[in-house]
């Protein structure tokens, strides 16, 4: 399944850079594809370890060296960096901010019901 996501990244890179880019960055292109795959990953892994602060910080630790890498990718193959990834970490802290909202609000409402 990986190998798959690999492949369908891999074939879109392509079609940016072009064929005669793409023959000389191959292995580029390559490494650049996994990459965007093992961000995803971690996105999805993050998700799940919403409320576990500790793996959530270690998850967030990595996917953001795996940003750095995918951003150094894309200015050496000299092709835009999308804006998803930005749109990602800006939902994500939007998100992580509902969520503390979420906790308050119900901390909160427990401490009216056990006041007399």
């Amino acid at each position: 399944m990986m190998e798959d996501k690999v492949e369908e990244y891999e074939t879109r890179l392509r079609q940016r850079v072009g064929e005669g880019e793409y023959e000389r960055h191959k292995e580029l292109v390559r490494l650049l594809a996994r990459n965007l795959v093992i961000e995803d990953l971690l996105w999805e892994e993050i998700s799940i370890s919403i409320r576990d602060v500790n793996a959530r910080t270690k998850l967030l630790q990595q996917r953001n060296q795996i940003v750095r890498d995918i951003h150094t990718e894309f200015r050496a193959l000299n092709i835009e960096i999308p804006t998803l990834v930005e749109e990602k970490t800006e939902s994500f802290m939007n998100f992580l901010g509902d969520l503390e909202t979420d906790d308050t609000s119900s901390e909160s409402d427990e401490g009216i019901e056990s006041s007399p």
